[in-house]
């Protein structure tokens, strides 16, 4: 039971740090990165993904590759009013208390701690969409706050002690509960910020009337903080490797937008070079050596090319039918220089054929990938 009455808690809780500047400090820094992106997105409800990557997000696959920063900066940024407002919110709320109870540099260490520690929990159990907002570090606040009120509760009067604890945990409840039952809430960050500010603030956590509010050569706190970046390696050690998945698949889109572009400039010269033929600007000699000296070297290379790119998981059809298509486009032309060299009809007639083949392989092609877009 506390010892403390409402008076004393507040002289003592306030004698600590009169004014919660950390907290303010935080809450005004997110809103001011907050408008940065706003102004440079063109809006404050929703940030484009591409933005907050550019900025900083959490990827997975880049923090992998080197751009462990990422796990910092993402705490800076978010990804709508709605999100950056709640978030400060949550932290002005709580980020004064907890500023207050275990000093400006104990509530910097959880809140630094429990943001990186939920960053790479993300990391680990979510390797999804850019991940980004100050959420982890928050619940890493709270986190603290229930620690504090669970070992010290003789520092903290009864009601304010229910009152706090009912709040605490009715907070980390519903959001979690939120997390789990909305998409895009990365609930990962969430988990994993809490379990740092339980295990900081629970090694941290000294008598209201002490001295100093936390003690930095006590054990135990660096025990805690050694938890801490223990489960933060665990979790780094264990996460899925993405890097050569999400190199690969940006190898394989930029050999995909090469194909698009050579593709459109071979189909606009052929039927350019045809056009010329049939309007007598250009010689069948000079046609047939057009097609064979440049359309059809051409549709070879794009045909190897898409052969050496390696596909990512489920886009090996994708690759496999672009080459069916290419190689019928190829064949096309082949069929077309021989009926222009030996003048029979059956080779201009096995050219039409196959140009037709090759209409109906790229139809396929975009009824599939139709099919598989609207049913993300």
């Amino acid at each position: 039971m506390s010892h403390l009455n409402y008076d004393t808690f507040i002289n003592l809780l306030f004698g600590r740090v009169p004014r919660a500047d950390v907290t303010w400090g935080l809450v005004l820094i997110n809103g001011l990165v907050f408008a940065l992106l706003a102004l440079s997105g063109h809006g404050v409800m929703q940030i484009p993904s591409e933005l907050l990557i550019r900025f900083g997000g959490n990827l997975a696959p880049l923090v992998q590759k080197g751009e462990v920063w990422r796990l910092g900066t993402a705490l800076f940024l978010h990804g709508g009013l709605l999100h950056v407002g709640l978030n400060m919110l949550a932290l002005y709320q709580a980020g004064q208390v907890v500023e207050r109870l275990f000093g400006r540099a104990g509530f910097i260490l959880i809140y630094g701690l429990a943001g990186l520690l939920g960053n790479v929990a993300s990391l680990w159990w979510k390797q999804g969409p850019v991940s980004v907002g100050a959420s982890g570090a928050i619940f890493g606040v709270y986190g603290a706050l229930l620690a504090y009120l669970s070992v010290q509760r003789g520092s903290v009067p009864g009601e304010v002690f229910k009152e706090m604890r009912s709040g605490t945990l009715g907070f980390i409840g519903y959001s979690l509960f939120a997390g789990f039952a909305l998409p895009g809430i990365d609930n990962a960050a969430h988990l994993g910020g809490l379990l740092a500010g339980l295990v900081l603030g629970a090694c941290m956590a000294m008598p209201l009337a002490a001295p100093r509010p936390v003690r930095w050569l006590s054990p135990r706190l660096w025990g805690g903080v050694a938890i801490v970046t223990a489960l933060g390696g665990a979790m780094w050690t264990q996460a899925p490797e993405l890097v050569r998945r999400y190199e690969m698949g940006a190898a394989f889109n930029e050999t995909l937008q090469r194909f698009s572009i050579e593709e459109q400039e071979l189909l606009r010269e052929q039927a350019s070079l045809m056009e010329a033929l049939q309007r007598r600007r250009a010689t069948e000699t000079a046609v047939r050596d057009a097609l064979e000296r440049e359309c059809l070297v051409r549709w070879e290379r794009q045909i190897t090319q898409l052969s050496w790119r390696e596909a990512p998981a489920g886009q090996e059809w994708y690759r496999e039918e672009l080459i069916e298509y290419a190689t019928a486009r190829r064949d096309a032309v082949k069929a077309l220089v021989q009926a222009l060299e030996t003048r029979q009809s059956v080779w201009l007639e096995r050219a039409r054929n196959l140009q037709v083949q090759a209409d109906n392989i790229l139809l396929q092609i975009r009824l599939r990938k139709s099919m598989e877009d609207s049913g993300r």
